[in-house]
């Protein structure tokens, strides 16, 4: 459907709030303002200033966004603020919403330091044990992740006409859930920007009708700034970036006819100002360079080069071919970026139909690069390795066994997470924590206490992933200066994925729409 100019510029001319302006106020001030009101604030522990800034907005929006950078305390406004609710009595009971079970454990510590509230663990366990967890509280607080709500208020049905079975939502079980939860927070919101996906469409039932709703993250959007209106609209129901998608594109963006995927949408640069004025409708930005109380050491960036096998070279070209011959089809094309990715990292994998095959190549560079690495740490400080892809963690643990150096390894198909975590930051012995970058970098939070050295053997295209997954070393906690080190095989994607990070970009996104440079193959 076609939206009319003249809706478009009564859209974007519409008055709204601003809140910038909270970031001025004193402490003083802000604490004066906090005393006028009918039932005054109690705090377990001491608010920065930008907190107390961000629970004086809180109190008077029960509707809004932190943009707030990792490691700022965003667990504690919102824990703040569920106190005061209760205090209040406007709180039946609260949810939050985190990325992966992993997050639990520490939303569960935060609410123990800053409130006396009594969490309710949804953690690990069959559809039918997350449900009865979710829809029986026994606490204030409910931390569930996205993944496990979305089975507990979905069943598995089998579907005519279709192989196997698929998720619907249970609606009797949502209608329950939102009699229940009359505060939502939403944690690392952007987890939640696809519009299409079933976790957000559970999260929005729920948010539909709750009283309190927030939402919590620093990275909003990445390249893709569509990403906003979802998050948005979860909060607000449309009030800051309208009600339906159409509208916010038609704003904001520029239509295009892609040959490979149809209709796409280009942000309309000369609309900027307007975009950022809307944010600041509900929302509020702080970075680390606005909190005084965080004084983060330095931070060292080092890539450290290998050379590739000549068997390596040759599989790799190939792979590389095979992206030119693609043509555009995207799941040629993501089968050979795939496999460029996985020779860089040292073997080939395949499936067919025997099973699935695994070759690692005799000679491994960027493995014994990692060796030299951690011979250089020499057990004297504990290190932190990112992979994104579980067979690459394989090999990496088996390389660490093999030099007798002691880990544990987070990823999709570790059985307690927790525990592997809780091992890393108790145990001295243990001096490597294995992490696939989607599984530990959001939430994670503790390595900063333990760990200043990171190894990206393999680093997330995404900018979003990849800037959170090292602010698990560099954030507030963190006594020593940093060194972030990137493993790069020369005349391979690996620059060209750290550049087009640099730039804010996605480098396999940029390879299925076409638009990238085929030099970025061999940086």
């Amino acid at each position: 459907m076609t939206i009319k100019k003249s809706e478009v510029d009564a859209f974007l001319a519409r008055p709204l709030d601003h809140w910038v302006g909270v970031k001025k106020l004193t402490r003083e001030q802000l604490l004066r303002e906090l005393r006028g009101l009918r039932v005054p604030p109690q705090f377990k522990t001491e608010p920065w200033l930008h907190q107390l800034a961000c629970f004086y907005i809180g109190v008077h929006m029960p509707e809004f966004l932190w943009l707030l950078d990792m490691g700022l305390g965003k667990s504690k406004i919102v824990a703040d603020l569920i106190t005061h609710a209760q205090r209040t009595k406007r709180l039946k009971r609260a949810l939050i919403g985190v990325p992966r079970l992993i997050n639990v454990d520490s939303w569960e510590g935060d609410l123990a330091k800053h409130s006396d509230l009594e969490p309710w663990r949804c953690g690990a366990g069959e559809i039918e044990e997350k449900r009865e967890r979710l829809l029986n509280p026994q606490g204030d607080v409910t931390i569930i992740d996205y993944a496990g709500l979305h089975l507990a208020l979905c069943d598995k049905v089998m579907v005519k006409g279709k192989r196997g079975m698929e998720y619907r939502r249970n609606d009797r079980a949502v209608r329950q859930a939102q009699k229940l939860y009359n505060f939502v927070d939403l944690d690392e919101s952007h987890k939640l920007q696809n519009h299409q996906s079933l976790w957000f469409g559970i999260a929005r039932q729920l948010t539909k009708t709750a009283d309190f709703v927030y939402a919590n993250t620093g990275t909003l959007f990445g390249s893709n700034i569509e990403g906003a209106w979802s998050q948005f609209f979860l909060v607000d129901r449309g009030e800051t970036f309208g009600e339906n998608l159409g509208k916010f594109r038609a704003a904001f963006f520029h239509e295009k006819a892609d040959q490979w995927r149809g209709i796409t949408y280009e942000f309309n640069r000369q609309r900027a100002r307007n975009f950022y004025r809307m944010l600041q409708h509900r929302s509020l930005r702080y970075d680390e360079a606005e909190v005084p109380e965080v004084d983060l050491p330095p931070r060292v960036m080092r890539a450290e080069h290998c050379e590739m096998a000549p068997e390596q070279r040759e599989h790799y070209l190939r792979a590389v071919q095979g992206v030119l011959d693609a043509g555009g089809k995207l799941r040629e094309l993501d089968a050979n970026w795939l496999r460029m990715r996985q020779i860089v990292s040292g073997y080939l994998e395949w499936e067919d139909d025997h099973g699935r095959h695994l070759i690692p190549f005799k000679h491994n560079p960027k493995l014994d690069l990692l060796e030299r690495l951690m011979d250089e740490v020499g057990g004297r400080s504990k290190v932190v390795i990112c992979h994104d892809y579980t067979t690459t963690g394989r090999l990496i643990t088996e390389r660490l066994k093999a030099m007798g150096i002691d880990y544990e390894w987070l990823y999709g198909g570790t059985k307690d997470k927790s525990a592997s975590r809780r091992r890393f930051l108790e145990d001295p012995g243990c001096t490597a924590f294995v992490m696939n970058s989607e599984a530990g970098g959001t939430g994670n939070d503790g390595l900063q206490d333990v760990a200043r050295y990171l190894f990206f053997y393999e680093t997330p295209t995404s900018p979003i992933t990849r800037q959170q997954t090292l602010k698990r070393i560099h954030r507030p906690g963190q006594r020593n200066r940093c060194f972030i080190y990137d493993l790069v095989m020369r005349q391979s994607t690996d620059r060209g994925i750290l550049d087009d990070i640099a730039a804010n970009r996605d480098l396999h996104d940029s390879l299925v729409a076409g638009r990238v440079d085929r030099r970025k193959f061999f940086s």
